[in-house]
């Protein structure tokens, strides 16, 4: 028996027995969570803001508002590029040493019908790991290591709201 609680396995081997694992998170793809990280950070740190977005050094930090800084994430139109870069960015970190291995993917709740299914496929690029797998949609993507070579994946989208689950193994 396995259950996922947050960042953590749970894995049972008798009723008496459990053993926890951390899995990591690996990468992330949801354009309304980095909005909203971006926000939180440069809420944080306005003195950032004005230098790194706004590119204005001279600019007296007590001016920014909340509200600017809101306005500027949530109309910036290049804000689901900024965060596909990040995602492959992630995925470089930890696939590049897999270039040309063989990935196996098993999926579950794939979908309206909730079907099952896998597919194998030969690491190309570090972003074939997220372009192998997820619709052509609007989606959230969510990547851990479960262990060496083991991933697990989450991918929410309007035909699978409470997210679609994908187990990837590299051979």
């Amino acid at each position: 028996m396995r259950k996922c609680i947050g960042d953590l396995v749970v894995e049972g081997y008798s009723s008496h027995t459990l053993k926890l694992n951390r899995m990591t998170k690996i990468a992330e793809y949801d354009v309304a969570e980095y909005i909203q990280q971006q926000i939180k950070f440069f809420q944080e740190d306005k003195q950032e803001f004005a230098v790194s977005i706004l590119w204005d050094e001279e600019r007296d930090v007590k001016d920014i508002t909340d509200k600017e800084i809101e306005d500027h994430f949530y109309n910036d139109y290049y804000i689901g590029e900024e965060c596909y870069e990040s995602l492959r960015n992630d995925l470089d970190a930890e696939f590049i040493e897999h270039i040309g291995k063989d990935v196996y993917v098993e999926g579950s709740n794939m979908g309206w019908r909730n079907q099952s299914g896998h597919k194998s496929f030969t690491l190309n690029e570090t972003i074939d790991m997220f372009k192998q797998i997820v619709p052509e949609c609007d989606l959230t993507y969510s990547m851990e290591k479960v262990k060496d070579k083991e991933y697990e994946v989450r991918i929410a989208h309007h035909d699978s709201p409470m997210g679609e689950m994908y187990n990837i193994k590299i051979k």
